[in-house]
């Protein structure tokens, strides 16, 4: 920032002090104390006020790049300007409107192809999806093929039941020569019969069998058809997916509601993504619905610059109008290089009078109710610090004060600490402590004073 103004506005009772003028040897006394003139702390009120430089600058301001390259078709129309009127500096834009459009045609082709993919996937699972049917038609026809095998057996286990009684009579037959061999053949025979046929059943039996296990194992193939196929659709659809995205970066969109603050494009124009650095955008886009003010805060008064704190805001462009307003964030950090605190203030701009850019004063009244203060002439400044002499059981003893404000004679003191202490916490003051005042290059730590 360039430069700080400081006004500040204090009222002081003067502080009283003794009646020398200041630490002398007392030729009338033994003890050779030297006599001081103190004062003691008054606790009152400090008022006073900043105010510093500022600058407006837009909530937001986003350049606007292509996403992917491509041939500029054409600039968005801007309706709030009139016939034939296009996207330019100025324009007011909504968020997603349109700013411009490029041409990619090998684009448009590949999302067109994508799609077919798409519905080319979706046919087949279409097709697999019948199959299952097929399949779970396939496995009934097999396990009716079991039951009927099985019927077969149990007819063909019964005639060979039959045959196997009838030769057993037949040998007994023929042992009593009740009947002839030949009749014993002929039964024989009828037997073999009936055995190959009861083989038979249960070869067709286990052949159905085998066939419903196919069947099964080719319902579980159709199945694992229908989950490949289901994944080349979802897969089909995502690309779509990507290249619709691609090809929705096609128009060039506003990010926020704003204004257009810069253009840097042309129809016809090739653009592409920038690489490495940003270099220059296709639009400048600014959001202006609310405005951002800038203010560094000195170190002295960055304990009052908190968020919610009141201030008024001067800006000499336009008459020197005054606008209340209240400090909405903060950096939590005084910069070493520069001893201030970056504030931020947000101001509301409906009607867009606030312009980005405009120099301004931020002004902020601060105020400690309680400080303490003390004559200038009791603090000693040394060593890049400040010490003040407290008169203790008749001694002068030396401590580090911290100084917080300096208005004409009067100092603010907000702690001290013993001068021989490297460390420790700071002890506030009371307004009990008699500090000695003036002449104070003329004591040392623990010299006998009188008052």
């Amino acid at each position: 920032m360039r430069g700080t103004m400081w006004f500040a506005v204090l009222a002081f009772v003067p502080l009283a002090c003794g009646k020398s003028a200041g630490p002398s040897a007392d030729n009338g006394s033994a003890s050779g104390a030297i006599t001081v003139k103190t004062a003691s702390p008054r606790r009152q009120a400090l008022h006073w006020t900043v105010e510093q430089p500022a600058t407006l600058t837009a909530f937001e301001t986003t350049p606007v790049a292509a996403k992917i390259a491509g041939y500029v078709k054409a600039i968005a129309p801007d309706k709030r300007a009139g016939v034939n009127a296009v996207i330019d500096i100025g324009s007011i834009v909504e968020k997603g409107q349109a700013l411009a459009t490029l041409e990619v045609p090998e684009l448009e082709a590949e999302a067109v192809q994508k799609k077919a993919v798409v519905d080319q996937a979706q046919a087949e699972l279409e097709q697999v999806r019948k199959d299952v049917a097929v399949a779970d038609a396939q496995v009934t026809a097999a396990e009716t093929m079991v039951t009927e095998a099985k019927a077969g057996t149990a007819r063909a286990a019964a005639e060979f039941d039959r045959w196997k009684t009838e030769l057993a009579q037949s040998d007994d037959l023929v042992a009593k020569k009740v009947i002839d061999a030949q009749s014993r053949a002929v039964v024989f025979k009828q037997y073999l019969a009936a055995e190959a046929s009861k083989k038979e059943a249960d070869a067709r039996v286990a052949t159905a069998n085998a066939t419903v296990g196919e069947r099964k194992a080719m319902r579980l193939k159709v199945d694992a058809d229908v989950l490949a196929a289901s994944a080349k659709v979802r897969v089909a659809d995502a690309a779509v997916k990507e290249v619709e995205a691609r090809v929705g970066y096609m128009t060039i969109t506003a990010p926020f509601d704003g204004i257009v603050t810069a253009r840097n494009v042309h129809t016809r124009h090739f653009v592409q993504p920038p690489t490495g650095g940003m270099g220059q955008p296709l639009f400048v886009v600014a959001r202006l619905d609310i405005v951002r003010i800038f203010v560094d805060v000195p170190e002295s008064s960055a304990a009052k610059a908190v968020p919610g704190a009141k201030v008024l805001v001067r800006i000499p462009a336009l008459g020197n109008a005054e606008l209340p307003a209240t400090v909405t964030r903060t950096a939590g950090v005084v910069q070493p290089d520069t001893r201030m605190l970056r504030a931020e203030i947000d101001l509301p701009n409906e009607k867009r009078t606030l312009q980005p850019g405009l120099y301004a004063f931020v002004r902020m009244e601060a105020e400690a109710a309680d400080a303490m203060l003390l004559p200038a002439a009791c603090v000693l400044a040394a060593d890049e610090t400040n010490y003040v002499y407290l008169v203790e059981d008749g001694k002068a003893v030396k401590y580090r004060v911290q100084v917080g404000r300096t208005e004409g004679t009067n100092i603010q003191v907000l702690g001290r600490r013993r001068a021989t202490a490297t460390n420790g916490d700071w002890i506030p003051f009371t307004g009990s402590e008699r500090a000695v005042a003036g002449n104070l290059g003329a004591l040392t730590d623990g010299a006998d004073v009188k008052e």
